[in-house]
């Protein structure tokens, strides 16, 4: 009796058990991705710590030169503004989600949080730089204008502006103690960008700012979704992120949390469980709840079975029992856990295997675009010569173009010069012909004077001569009546003054 008793227990337990899983499974399939798929798919590639004031965070497994947004990455523009592609395998989580900090025991870690971002960084410009830091955790883009002089300055990288769109912008960072004196050579960019569910990004600088410095064309990329985990996909002119929408209910957070953790804690351990208070807060209230789940059975019978012995000893073996069932299902669960934990370390040799394989090809792929990026740098290369060539034999053609424009200018202008001279000795020589005219008019008018005067003269004399004529006819007409008359006349008379004349005239003859 007592062995079917067990059995009944033990099936009770079982029910409960596997009720709970549907419930639980049930929950999580109900509420979408939450947290949890940040603890699973980060596990294999680093170590989560439960660090005071952030909860669980995590630390990459990387070298000791890691800079996160600086390291085995690029950036893309896309409607979002400058993107991080991330190389990493695990990038699409840490770079796109939560924020970054620095411990000077730990190194950079990761905390998660809940929005999907291009990239959670500040950023600045300047003095042929472009430079950008990630965000420290609780800094949100609407409290981040003030948040820039507080950015540790190890926090920066700092690359110069041509090298902005390299896929191997990391190899062309400053070195670190170049970056104090390149931050005060540089002022705070503020471009950022809106969605449709009001969410703000920074977006570095433009576009039209990055082609307008390097002289050269930007692509700008589509954004679009993955079904799951992985590396960001490049093809033509999309981009495809893994970035689900993360279920922020408290009751999501409590039940998330890392299979492998380190609980370290530098300070105290009272700091610790302040800092995970809520995470064991909700732990604490599953666990009352389970704990009323089973001991409703046990109320129910001794509220049905009151003052009952033999069921009050029935019900203490049962306690037992369930005591012992308990002890077995932690067992249980704990062999499901390292079974779990099993298939995640074979899960991560298999992905460990086909990164190598990605990692071949991707280091194909980038060598492939190195000569690419080589054969578009050459031709750039040509295409500026051939612009500078181009330039130098308009200038040339130019200067020809100018020095015959002036040669023609020139002749123009001595033309016009001896146009000019020409102008004025015609000028001249008609003044000197309209003088000659005057002289010979001058002289015609004399000459037709003269020879006026000499007719009148002419006529005068013709006139004296006409009159001396008539006079000497006179006298010879009066001889000859002198000769006709008697000699002898009368007493003589006094002459008039015509015979005066007439006899001075004789006596002049």
């Amino acid at each position: 009796m007592k062995k079917v008793w067990n059995k009944w227990i033990m099936m009770i337990a079982a029910a409960f058990f596997v009720s709970m899983l549907n419930v639980t499974v049930s929950m999580a399939h109900d509420g979408g991705v939450t947290l949890q798929v940040f603890y699973d798919e980060l596990q294999p590639y680093g170590t989560w710590i439960a660090y005071e004031n952030y909860g669980y965070v995590w630390r990459p497994r990387v070298d000791r030169d890691f800079v996160p947004y600086a390291t085995n990455g690029y950036w893309i523009n896309t409607e979002y503004g400058n993107t991080w592609v991330s190389d990493y395998g695990w990038g699409w989580a840490p770079f796109h989600y939560g924020r970054w900090f620095y411990d000077d025991f730990y190194g950079w870690m990761w905390a998660p949080d809940t929005v999907w971002g291009p990239a959670w960084v500040a950023w600045r410009s300047g003095g042929g730089y472009y430079g950008w830091a990630p965000l420290m955790p609780g800094i949100t883009v609407s409290v981040s204008y003030n948040y820039y002089d507080r950015i540790p300055d190890r926090y920066w990288s700092f690359v110069p502006c041509r090298y902005i769109t390299y896929r191997t912008v990391y190899r062309h960072c400053v070195p670190r103690p170049q970056v104090v004196t390149i931050i005060h050579q540089t002022t705070v960019v503020t471009h950022h960008y809106t969605d449709s569910r009001r969410r703000t990004y920074f977006t570095g600088p433009s576009r039209r700012e990055i082609e307008r410095v390097n002289n050269t064309r930007v692509p700008v990329y589509a954004v679009n979704d993955r079904s799951r985990p992985g590396r960001t996909e490049i093809e033509r002119d999309r981009a495809s992120f893994y970035k689900p929408e993360i279920n922020n209910d408290r009751e999501s957070r409590a039940q998330a949390m890392p299979s492998r953790m380190e609980r370290r804690d530098r300070r105290s351990t009272t700091d610790l469980r302040n800092g995970l208070d809520d995470n064991s807060a909700n732990r604490q209230s599953v666990e009352d709840r389970r704990r009323e789940v089973r001991d409703q059975p046990t109320r129910r019978s001794e509220t049905n079975r009151e003052g009952d012995a033999r069921i009050e000893e029935r019900t203490r073996e049962t306690e037992n029992v369930r005591r012992g069932q308990e002890q077995e299902r932690n067992q249980s669960l704990e062999r499901v856990r390292q079974q779990q934990d099993q298939k995640l370390l074979d899960k991560n040799d298999l992905r460990q295997s086909s990164d190598k394989q990605t990692r071949e090809r991707e280091d194909g792929r980038r060598q492939q675009e190195a000569r690419e990026r080589l054969d578009r740098d050459n031709d750039n290369r040509r295409m500026q010569e051939e612009r500078v060539r181009d330039q130098q034999r308009q200038q040339e053609q130019q200067r020809v173009q100018d020095q015959q424009q002036r040669q023609q200018q020139q002749q123009e202008r001595t033309q016009e010069r001896q146009r000019q001279q020409e102008q004025r000795v015609h000028e001249q020589q008609r003044q000197q012909q309209q003088q000659q005219r005057m002289q010979d008019q001058q002289r015609q008018q004399e000459q037709r004077q003269q020879e006026q005067q000499r007719q009148r003269e002419q006529q005068q004399r013709q006139q004296e001569q006409r009159v001396q004529q008539q006079q000497r006819q006179e006298q010879q007409q009066m001889r000859q009546q002198r000769m006709t008359q008697p000699e002898r006349q009368a007493p003589s008379r006094s002459e008039s003054p015509r015979e005066q004349r007439g006899n001075g005239s004789r006596r002049r003859d």
